[in-house]
């Protein structure tokens, strides 16, 4: 490279100011080098890798593939569906300038997720996450930082119940604290959604930090603004995973100052004060919390002098893993729930006389009733399918150069295993769109599992909270609709089954009326 530049200077010292004047005379020379050069300028530009799944040919520098998709009024499942359609299962798209490549349908997805899970289980390097979790933590980290971080958490979390009667206890508890607020309202119509995502976060922190928080604590309370804030800024924040450079514009356009400034502050008041409390008052026999659990494994590394991504740094971001998966998806889950119960009474009716003739009216609905409850479980299962909460899945990426299905996946390109191209999808549901928990029934009313129910993903990276959020779904709704009669506020005008897309797919807010039994 140094031989050419010196070549190339040495060529262009030669050349004198009359030189230039007697090629400027030609000014169709000059008219042919400037298409010439504006050309392979945007030749360069544009320019894809071989091998590639095919995509929209017409990518543009900088913007990529953004003006040829059609995000369909705001629903950012139109594009990749009509994608599909066009280039089929394997897909690619430029996001600006970041290659995305979309995997879709059950059998790629476990092919990838499953059978290749060494190529496909990291996550890609994006600005605005790695920002924000400063490449830490569970969700977003790869490699041996990630393995050790999960196997911690499912290993406590085990321990502190998962799947036992001790964490059903823990739920039941919440509930408790949850129907009273509803039970205040009288029948009255009243907006769940900042209720709802107080009392499955306060599940989470009975995990954690070993205490609950009364729905009226300041912090507890702050907390789930900035986290709503952050949520419903995504859509602008996004964006900064493929142009950073937007960063730098005036104002705050995109909402990446904001959305700092509420991390630092979730983190400085409620994280971190807890985790000095804990490290205040450690007690290595007294460990029944995920912070005080976590703390004594980070001393034993250290003693040992092991080498160990157990730190201080990874509990901090842990702890906000665990609260925004375990809060957000669960409680988005209830909510869509009643809203499909508002659309269908005769679903909320039929799975009201299924409880009444397991559990009655004298006790708390039980996981030990889930069996005697395919009904109710089909429903449950039919909310998460259709709702399809996270829709298109957390992103993956691979570690080198891979060859899938004929096609190069080039090192770091964001791959994206489409969950809706399977949960959406009619050739799989016959009538996706429709809202049937009988499909998830056999002839005998029993409940029957399908392959293709994946709405927590698959592989290694699966939702670390799905036994967790199984629990909460079945012990919240079956409590819920033993107390009360859901009941939309104007029968005549039902609240939209149209969602509002940010990190999760998340219902319009609405309000109902729960009318106690």
């Amino acid at each position: 490279m140094a031989g050419i530049l010196t070549k190339l200077h040495d060529v262009f010292q030669d050349i004198t100011t009359d030189d230039i004047k007697e090629f400027c005379k030609d000014n169709v020379n000059v008219r042919t080098c400037l298409i010439f050069g504006v050309c392979v300028g945007v030749w360069w530009l544009m320019r894809k890798p071989r091998g590639i799944p095919p995509g929209p040919r017409f990518t543009l520098p900088i913007l990529g593939d953004l003006l040829s998709l059609d995000g369909g009024d705001g629903d950012v499942r139109i594009a990749p569906r009509k994608l599909r359609k066009q280039y089929g299962d394997i897909f690619s798209v430029y996001f600006g300038p970041r290659l995305f490549i979309f995997i879709n349908g059950y059998d790629l997805i476990k092919e990838a997720l499953v059978k290749r899970a060494d190529v496909f289980s990291s996550r890609p390097s994006m600005f605005m996450n790695d920002i924000l979790t400063q490449k830490r933590g569970i969700i977003f980290t790869s490699g041996q930082q990630w393995k050790d971080q999960r196997k911690f958490a499912l290993e406590t979390l085990r321990e502190f119940g998962f799947g036992k009667t001790i964490l059903e206890d823990k739920i039941n508890e919440e509930i408790g604290y949850f129907v009273e607020i509803i039970e205040n309202q009288k029948g009255s119509q009243f907006d769940m959604s900042r209720l709802t995502q107080a009392s499955i976060s306060n599940v989470i922190a009975s995990l954690v930090y070993g205490q609950r928080f009364d729905y009226e604590d300041l912090i507890f309370k702050e907390y789930l603004e900035k986290i709503e804030e952050n949520f419903t800024a995504v859509g602008s924040t996004v964006v900064m995973n493929v142009l950073p450079i937007l960063r730098f514009l005036p104002g705050d356009l995109f909402k990446f100052k904001r959305t700092i400034r509420n991390v630092v502050a979730i983190e400085t008041k409620l994280v971190e004060a807890s985790i000095k409390d804990h490290l205040k008052n450690y007690d290595e026999n007294n460990t029944n919390d995920y912070i005080s659990t976590y703390i004594k494994e980070m001393k034993r590394v250290e003693k040992a002098g092991e080498e160990s991504y157990i730190n201080r740094e990874n509990l901090t971001k842990c702890i906000g893993d665990l609260f925004v998966a375990g809060t957000e998806t669960t409680s988005t889950t209830i909510l869509w729930t009643i809203l499909y119960l508002l659309h269908h009474p005769s679903v909320q009716a039929r799975c009201y006389k299924e409880i009444q003739d397991v559990v009655g009216s004298g006790r708390l609905p039980s996981m030990k009733d889930g069996s005697s409850m395919p009904y109710t479980q089909a429903v449950l299962q039919e909310v998460l399918r259709i709702a399809n909460i996270v829709i298109i899945g957390v992103p993956h990426t691979v570690d080198e150069d891979t060859i899938f299905h004929g096609y190069h996946i080039p090192k770091g390109t964001v791959v994206i295993t489409n969950l809706d191209s399977v949960l959406l999808d009619d050739k799989i549901w016959g009538d996706a769109d429709v809202f049937r928990p009988e499909r998830f029934l056999d002839g005998n009313g029993q409940l029957v599992k399908k392959e293709e129910f994946i709405p927590f993903s698959l592989g290694r990276r699966t939702c670390l909270g799905e036994s967790l959020a199984k629990m909460e779904l079945f012990l919240f709704m079956t409590t819920l609709i033993q107390r009360f009669e859901f009941k939309p506020v104007d029968p005549e005008n039902l609240p939209t089954l149209n969602g509002v897309f940010g990190i999760t797919h998340m219902p319009s807010k609405y309000e109902v009326r729960a009318v106690p039994r």
